[in-house]
């Protein structure tokens, strides 16, 4: 009898164990809504590779998308507590998760980091993977300083938010100003909105906001604008064709013919390169001098997560990926595919 409920005992814990290690994901792969046509793509492009992952048989992989970035540190958490998963691929919110993601090291769960990096615990994670971010600065600086830039010019940038992303995207810029001649104090008085946190309504309402609260010879004064995303710099385009903004005060920014640089690759600017959207911009972007955005791939995602399976396979894998940019405008666009829907006529 004793034998039987021994037995009886080493069965069950048998089968608690095995439903366990059945709820245990190999790779959980972490992040944000779609809540513009950047982050869209990336978790679409994360999804494909997660059922790749699973098509094959070798590992489990499951998507988990947070809301923002407390639900992502609750996410994390959990996966933390409950040991259900093997492994994490992660774009972190934003700095927000420095403290979570001290606790993902300190767990002993293998980690890569996705576009933004958490600085404090970089040399922890298996890799990190992301696009040229000091690039995209560096290559706008540069394309600013071929159309005419001086060393003191009026610039105006319309950032992310407060993540690394940003910042990298901003080094990048100074850093090729400098290369230009011009002196820390001259960088140092470059002005920047608030954090546009990527959305299109909310770069449309600080431009909007920053044209109300400038005079039209100010606002013709200031013919660079670095924005951080392509998102943002159709803001700007869609209230450039509203009513909202002050019509003295869209004649002084056209009559500028300001030189607006912007990145990531999203499909609709591309249509406005192209002069084939279906809203017709052709006449704004027409009174500009330039406009040109730098790529950053949200495909990206796809190394981050195979850079993880190769960790597992026992492969070595390189810490530091980073991913070459390029500059697209009206004269080499078709050569680019980008993400998103396109917006043709």
């Amino acid at each position: 009898m004793k034998k039987l409920v021994t037995l009886l005992l080493v069965l069950a814990l048998s089968l608690s164990l095995g439903s366990a290690m059945a709820n245990v994901t190999d790779i959980a792969i972490l992040v944000p809504n779609a809540d513009h046509g950047w982050t869209g793509a990336v978790l679409s492009y994360a999804e494909e590779k997660a059922k790749e992952i699973n098509d094959a048989g070798v590992y489990t992989a499951r998507v988990i998308a947070s809301s923002d970035p407390a639900n992502q540190i609750t996410q994390v958490e959990d996966l933390i507590d409950n040991q259900s998963a093997r492994s994490i691929v992660i774009l972190p919110y934003d700095n927000t998760l420095e403290a979570t993601m001290r606790k993902l090291v300190n767990s002993n769960i293998p980690f890569v980091m996705f576009d933004r990096v958490i600085d404090s615990v970089v040399d922890n994670a298996v890799s990190t993977v992301k696009g040229d971010n000091e690039g995209i600065g560096y290559e706008t600086a540069k394309r600013f300083v071929a159309d005419g830039l001086q060393p003191g010019d009026n610039v105006l940038i319309i950032p992310g938010d407060n993540s690394s992303v940003p910042e990298m995207r901003n080094n990048g810029f100074f850093k090729g100003l400098l290369e230009a001649d011009w002196t820390q104090e001259q960088v140092d008085a470059i002005r920047s909105t608030a954090y546009t946190g990527w959305s299109r309504s909310e770069g449309r309402r600080l431009f909007t906001e920053w044209l109300d609260s400038n005079t039209p010879d100010d606002i013709k004064a200031t013919r660079y604008i670095f924005t951080h995303d392509d998102e943002i710099a159709m803001g700007m385009l869609e209230g450039l064709k509203s009513s909202d903004i002050d019509e003295s005060k869209k004649e002084a920014f056209l009559d500028a013919k300001v030189n607006l640089g912007t990145s990531s690759g999203l499909n609709e600017i591309y249509s406005v390169l192209r002069g084939i959207h279906q809203k017709d911009y052709s006449a704004e972007v027409a009174r500009l001098n330039d406009l040109f955005s730098v790529t950053y791939d949200p495909g990206m995602i796809k190394i981050a997560v195979q850079d993880m399976v190769d960790h597992l396979d026992g492969k070595e894998v390189a810490k530091d990926h980073v991913v070459p940019v390029s500059v697209v405008d009206k004269t080499n666009v078709d050569e680019f595919q980008g993400f998103g829907d396109a917006f043709a006529k």
